[in-house]
């Protein structure tokens, strides 16, 4: 059975992902990019507050009353300082929607404040903002929740160019429904009925020596020194191909690499993944012939909250050599 591509809920994912990658590229094209921090030193942008607010409008066009868990929220836009920096954010979003005002957009972002408990839709606006700010990979991600899995995603990847799909060109848009595969689109068509439309699958490389693994870019998010050992482990001398955000998802269902795991970070080793970071990479995979699991090879839950509270890391590889991987992290711990 293939994807009902007629389905509210794949018609709001395919919206969501064209019209967030339009907005970020829009934002991206300028001199300067304004950026706001969060309490955590993270860093937002006004791309991140467009695509949330677009979220919120098309889930109530598509899907009225539907839970949304996304990233952002307005207490920064919501002050006088942040005042002038809502009315950009109502700017991009009225190019789209044209009954946008600063109220209703700070309503539609508010939209992602729901609970994250049964069925829920989980959005990262802007993944890999860092990426983003210096001209690297980065995606808009969303995902459909059920009973804790993921059963629906969607990547917006639009610097992305897939070596083995060089057809689509740059700018990739992906959607998963489990049990049904995932397929690749070229983000400069429109309409469903007019995508060209092709299905992803892993490498089928089962030689560990010819691996190629994953990195990420920001040192924070990961063990540095237990990465060198586990790689050392698995006898692979070829450097990490280092990218941002989850694009490493897509470039693992692709066939474009085969490994990617990340550790937990050295100076918070209790710190475990938001579900907004990892729920659409993960189905990606799988549906590609992939396998995603947590460090200790446990299948992920994303009905434990906002965060994997019940997985410690992640590990996402082609499926071939998942087993191999897991067993040399078990050793880089016992160093």
């Amino acid at each position: 059975m293939g994807i009902d591509f007629k389905s509210p809920e794949v018609q709001f994912a395919l919206d969501l992902i064209g019209k967030s990658s339009e907005l970020a590229r829009r934002v991206r094209a300028e001199i300067f990019i304004r950026t706001m921090i969060k309490p955590d030193r993270s860093p937002v942008t006004l791309a991140d507050m467009g695509i949330q607010a677009i979220a919120g409008i098309l889930l109530e066009q598509y899907l009225s009353g539907a839970v949304l868990v996304a990233e952002e929220d307005t207490d920064y836009l919501r002050t006088a300082k942040g005042a002038e920096d809502l009315e950009r954010v109502t700017a991009l979003v009225h190019s789209f929607f044209p009954t946008a005002g600063p109220d209703r957009v700070c309503q539609w972002i508010e939209m992602g404040q729901g609970k994250p408990a049964g069925s829920f839709w989980t959005l990262d606006p802007i993944d890999g903002t860092k990426g983003f700010l210096r001209g690297g990979q980065y995606v808009t991600a969303l995902a459909f929740i059920k009973d804790g899995k993921v059963a629906l995603a969607a990547l917006g990847c639009p610097e992305l160019e897939l070596q083995g799909y060089r057809v689509l060109g740059k700018g990739i848009g992906i959607l998963a429904v489990r049990g049904q595969g995932c397929r690749a689109f070229s983000l400069e068509d429109r309409g469903a009925a007019h995508k060209r439309w092709v299905d992803l699958r892993v490498s089928q490389c089962r030689e560990i020596s010819k691996a190629r693994i994953l990195d990420s870019f920001d040192p924070e998010h990961k063990n540095t020194e237990k990465e060198r050992r586990v790689r050392e482990a698995l006898k692979i001398h070829s450097a990490p191909i280092v990218l941002d955000s989850m694009v490493k998802h897509a470039v693992i269902a692709s066939g474009d690499a085969e490994i990617f795991f990340r550790t937990l970070p050295r100076k918070d080793p209790n710190h475990r993944e938001k579900i907004w970071d990892v729920a659409a990479g993960a189905l990606v995979v799988e549906e590609a012939g992939g396998r995603v699991t947590d460090l200790e090879g446990q299948e992920l839950d994303f009905g434990a909250g906002l965060t994997l509270a019940k997985n410690p890391g992640l590990v996402s590889t082609n499926g071939f050599l998942h087993e191999t991987v897991l067993k040399a992290l078990r050793e880089a711990t016992q160093i």
